[in-house]
């Protein structure tokens, strides 16, 4: 990101005082995120005319540390004439809000009142801002949180290589020759990793790493991209959709790093977790020269493509909210969220959450929610779930796979096994007692930017209801909700 800076920030950035705390977390978060801090040749003038000689010769020692904005543009007649011209002050103040408006940088910062009107006038105030609501903008644009999930630990390859040894490697040893000294080389380099521990033994673990195009040299991809370097499920712990879980996580990741690629080498014999991977989108590429194949997939948004594909599993994590898309709420109590949805962020933590492998629908993309109520869903639209009773909020997002009305138990058995909060017995009982039941099935695709809470609801014309049961939001309500950034645009292909 280029960022320009005004006389007045420059001068608190670099004179022979205390530094105020919005001035220094701005400056770090700016360089830590590679950013471009630059200045207009017309900020020299602007120095030179301050009376505190000592302070001047100061500022423009240190100007240095800056880059100075290349062949910036010239202000037009146009852009004059919305904006005042009458002092020296306000010639320097246009130039550098031209450059703005032209789009020849992302980013201004002043403390000048004036110009921050100007910006106004010229519709670009999202671009020009003060130290503190530009160091807000920097925060949302390069927040980068690691995605967690209760079961899983996330941490240094520093954190497991005492198991090295453990049998659980065995397999790797067996593929790759000289697996051990790549281990302890990961950890030497402070590797990140997910990992499972179940009976105090490592149960499936995922090494990854961001990748430069000279170290990864996938042809056709000048871009970085994240490598699964090692992605192994133990036997044991086959059946608890744990690569599906380190999927999402994988997905999350890229996003949250803007990493356009997500890819892994893998050899043919492992077929289970080829098939998991293609139905995700992961494009099956060349042999290298081990015999590994390379498995691809491309995070960037999906646009022109067949309406079929639009919210399948292909174009996951990202989903398509135009008008061809209903969005309904669907109401879940608490009791049976906290397993369905373990990695919401209003969930409580829970004291047994690290023992909970058992929990299988926890882990899972795909997930099956049942209810009695009569309303038709359809392949690919989109759900909210509303926490019913206690939090009265929606968080959880999800696109339907496809809707089912059951009456038969094995049926019902066979839709939900491993995707639902609800025991065998729970089904029995539920399908006994309401004789038909519906049965959603979905793949959980985010949580909201920020939970919708249940008064902002009952300001739509949609949820005049209790919100007990699915509950069509219409598209002019979700458009309001829209527009007050509820939603992770990240994910939406507009």
């Amino acid at each position: 990101m280029r960022i320009l800076i005004d006389t007045n920030i420059l001068i608190h950035f670099e004179d022979n005082k205390i530094i105020s705390e919005s001035f220094y977390k701005f400056y770090r978060t700016a360089l830590s995120n590679n950013c471009q801090i630059l200045y207009h040749e017309s900020l020299v003038k602007d120095i030179e005319n301050d009376k505190n000689e000592e302070r001047k010769k100061i500022i423009l020692s240190k100007l240095q540390k800056y880059q100075r904005l290349e062949n910036p543009a010239v202000p037009d007649q146009e852009f004059l004439s919305v904006v005042k011209q009458k002092k020296t002050n306000d010639v320097i103040d246009n130039l550098q809000l031209y450059q703005v408006y032209k789009d020849y940088v992302e980013l201004f910062i002043t403390e000048d009142k004036g110009i921050l009107e100007k910006a106004k006038k010229l519709k670009i105030e999202s671009k020009v801002k003060d130290i503190k609501n530009g160091l807000s903008f920097l925060f949302e644009e390069f927040r980068f949180k690691i995605p967690s999930h209760p079961i899983l630990k996330e941490g240094s390859v520093r954190e497991i290589i005492s198991c090295i040894n453990d049998p659980f490697f065995d397999s790797l040893r067996n593929d790759y020759k000289g697996f051990n000294k790549w281990l302890e080389n990961c950890a030497k380099k402070d590797r990140r990793a997910y990992y499972l521990i179940v009976s105090e033994q490592i149960s499936a673990i995922l090494i990854y790493k961001k990748e430069s195009p000279q170290e990864h040299q996938i042809p056709g991809i000048q871009f970085d991209a994240l490598k699964m370097c090692t992605f192994k499920v133990s036997e044991n712990t086959f059946g608890f959709k744990i690569g599906e879980l380190f999927l999402s996580k994988m997905f999350s990741y890229c996003i949250e790093a803007k990493i356009k690629f997500l890819y892994l080498t893998i050899f043919p014999k492992h077929d289970r977790l080829i098939n998991l991977l293609r139905q995700y989108g992961f494009n099956l590429e060349r042999k290298n020269n081990s015999g590994e194949y390379y498995m691809l997939k491309d995070l960037n948004k999906p646009t022109n493509i067949d309406y079929s594909l639009r919210n399948s599993d292909w174009t996951h994590p990202f989903y398509f909210d135009d008008l061809n898309f209903k969005k309904y709420i669907v109401p879940i109590e608490e009791k049976y969220s906290t397993t369905l949805f373990k990695d919401s962020e209003i969930r409580d933590p829970h004291l047994f959450d690290k023992n909970s492998i058992q929990e299988i629908q926890g882990h899972t993309i795909k997930k099956a929610y049942i209810c009695s109520s009569r309303v038709k869903v359809k392949e690919n639209d989109i759900l909210f779930f509303y926490i019913s009773k206690t939090k009265k909020t929606i968080e959880p997002v999800g696109i339907v796979d496809s809707y089912h009305r059951v009456s038969d138990f094995d049926e019902l058995l066979n839709l939900t096994t491993k995707r639902t909060v609800c025991s065998k017995d729970d089904l029995k009982e539920i399908l006994d007692r309401k004789k038909v039941l519906t049965v959603i099935l979905f793949r959980l695709i985010v949580y909201l930017k920020k939970p919708i809470n249940y008064n902002e609801l009952k300001k739509l014309n949609s949820c005049k209801n209790n919100l007990t049961t699915i509950t069509n939001l219409s598209e002019h309500d979700y458009i309001i909700l829209k527009n007050r950034s509820y939603f992770d645009e990240r994910y939406i292909v507009n």
